[in-house]
């Protein structure tokens, strides 16, 4: 294969591959700058939520005791009987690649927290029971029953709902990156519309959860370091406060961590994606935008296709499809096949090249991170 007929790369985030000063997708660049990189939006995904819960040390203790849950009840028979004995589901354990195992986690937890502080209860109360596991039920009842907790346990229920659902479409072998990238700025845009209800309901339901099990909240105290002949008193949050304070630092990481590693992506998505909007391209009535569009793409692939030329394609399929009622196109395969059975390479050469191109731009190179080294 002539590495200067490649015109998209995909990898994970690893350096050998991503890294921008050499790695893989940097050294092919450098032989072909036309080669456009874009990152796999599965494992950045990925990486955008781990990074996101060691925002703040409440966060990684969170997940640490969703995680001593699982490690309890898994360690023995006994144990995990009794906990399938009350309820349908068995908690699940995390992976440091694989943020879906978060959900998977945390949801268990979430939907049946009574029924797992009861069996945790009981054990506490069996005198039968061995002072060891004992010990630890009540141990790990009372990290649970703390309002740190129960906010972040509601807080992270609702953060990944929203995010399951992306992920799980972005691992659609038919997903496109034009969809991937409307996708994952609608839940960016989603997490900072709704940002002050997210925290302000998962505090308030958590409240309740505090009452119905009489936890006491309690003041805490956050130290501000004092300059030299500063005389400013120490600053006093509230839990409520802090609290409040590191759900939205979390939800702030999140949309950085977005932008950050899907900037390519978007990038893509400028060039591309009004070849992929077929209903549009096809049908539309706009040709100011489309031509400003096409001269772009000229300019970049100024060896592959000409703006101008793709532009007056384009009006030319247009015209085409209208006269024909019995054909409806609405994907970008289904254009692609009208051009090559209308005619040869001759006809329509620049506008099968860009769709060719675009054709070939991958958004993911992984449906499972588990296996990644």
């Amino acid at each position: 294969m002539e590495l200067q007929d490649c015109r998209s790369q995909c990898y994970d985030n690893a350096a050998g591959t991503a890294g921008h000063r050499s790695g893989v997708h940097q050294r092919i660049c450098e032989k072909n700058n036309l080669a456009v990189f874009v990152n796999c939006d599965n494992h950045s995904f990925n990486l955008v939520g781990i990074h996101a819960a060691k925002q703040d040390t409440m966060m990684a203790t969170f997940f640490g005791i969703i995680e001593a849950v699982y490690v309890f009840f898994s360690r023995s028979t006994q144990c995990l009987e009794k906990l399938k004995n009350a309820v349908l589901v068995v908690v699940k354990s995390q992976s440091e690649t694989r943020w879906s195992t978060r959900t998977e986690a945390v949801r268990p937890v979430n939907k049946y927290l009574k029924e797992i502080l009861q069996v945790l209860q009981d054990m506490i109360d069996n005198e039968n029971e061995i002072s060891e596991n004992r010990n630890d039920a009540r141990q790990q009842y009372n990290r649970m029953l703390s309002y740190d907790f129960l906010t972040l346990l509601g807080f992270w229920n609702k953060v990944f709902i929203s995010i399951d659902r992306i992920q799980k479409r972005m691992q659609d072998p038919n997903m496109n990156f034009h969809d991937a990238a409307l996708d994952l700025k609608a839940i960016r845009d989603n997490f900072d519309d709704e940002r002050k209800v997210l925290v302000s309901e998962s505090l308030e339901e958590e409240l309740g959860l505090c009452q119905e099990w009489n936890i006491k909240v309690e003041r805490r105290q956050r130290r501000k370091k004092r300059m030299a002949d500063e005389n400013s008193r120490d600053a006093g949050l509230t839990t409520k406060e802090e609290m409040e304070r590191v759900m939205k630092g979390t939800l702030g990481r999140l949309h950085r961590e977005m932008d950050e590693r899907f900037a390519r992506l978007h990038d893509t998505d400028a060039k591309f994606g009004f070849l992929i909007d077929v209903e549009g391209l096809c049908y539309g009535a706009d040709s100011k935008d489309l031509k400003k569009k096409c001269e772009n793409l000229g300019e970049l692939y100024n060896s592959d296709a000409d703006g101008q030329q793709l532009y007056e394609e384009i009006l030319d399929c247009r015209m085409l499809l209208s006269s024909r009622a019995n054909i409806k196109i609405s994907r970008p395969e289904e254009l692609l096949e009208f051009i090559v059975q209308y005619g040869d390479v001759s006809v329509f050469p620049d506008l099968r090249i860009a769709i060719q191109i675009m054709l070939t731009i991958a958004v993911s190179i992984a449906s499972c991170e588990r296996s990644f080294s």
